[in-house]
């Protein structure tokens, strides 16, 4: 019997140890998973300290990527545009920027990217619009920067000339690729 007991001993405490071990084990791996996260993607850095302002809001850096986003009602085409955002806005917070873009809804804001939209209800670049100017003489308009029609050449044709049926459909802007589709459009109602 003693010669049993020499032998489960060893044995006992071997076990005992390795069942201690674990529980270890088990208890740090779960405080492990129980800790709170950064919620910082591996790779991503925290705001620099010089990216928030004295009341603590995130303010625009310099090299600040600016995406606006144009997305035109009238021919439903999307244009985006990146560029550098303006020195004048490094420094400012989303609260001092909105004022400065009224018309645009400012979708993301963070110290090096600011994502901002817009719907016109324009045509975008790529038409020439045919609408009457305000002298009632038939013009070709164009978008050349993105938010506004420029007169391009006012036509011999006043809006009067054009079957009722289109006048209204004229009156409101009517887009067109190219230039000779728009003259071809204006040659098909004449007739």
């Amino acid at each position: 019997m003693n010669k049993k007991n020499a032998e489960g001993t060893p044995f006992k405490r071997n076990t005992t140890l390795l069942l201690l071990s674990a529980a270890v084990l088990l208890v740090i791996a779960a405080v492990t998973l129980l800790m709170p996260g950064r919620g910082v993607a591996p790779g991503e850095e925290d705001t620099p300290a010089q990216a928030v302002d004295a009341a603590g809001g995130v303010v625009v850096e310099e090299g600040c990527e600016m995406i606006q986003t144009l997305s035109y009602t009238r021919c439903e085409h999307v244009v985006t545009r990146r560029v550098t955002a303006p020195v004048e806005l490094y420094g400012k917070t989303l609260g001092d920027i909105e004022p400065m873009y009224e018309e645009w809804q400012i979708t993301e804001f963070a110290p090096k990217l600011i994502k901002m939209e817009q719907k016109p209800d324009i045509y975008c670049p790529d038409h020439m619009v045919l609408m009457p100017g305000g002298s009632g003489m038939l013009c070709v308009f164009e978008n050349k920067y993105g938010d506004a029609l420029a007169l391009v050449s006012e036509l011999d044709l006043e809006m009067s000339a054009l079957p009722a049926a289109v006048q209204e459909e004229v009156r409101m802007g009517i887009g067109f690729a190219t230039l000779s589709e728009l003259e071809e459009w204006l040659e098909s109602v004449e007739s």
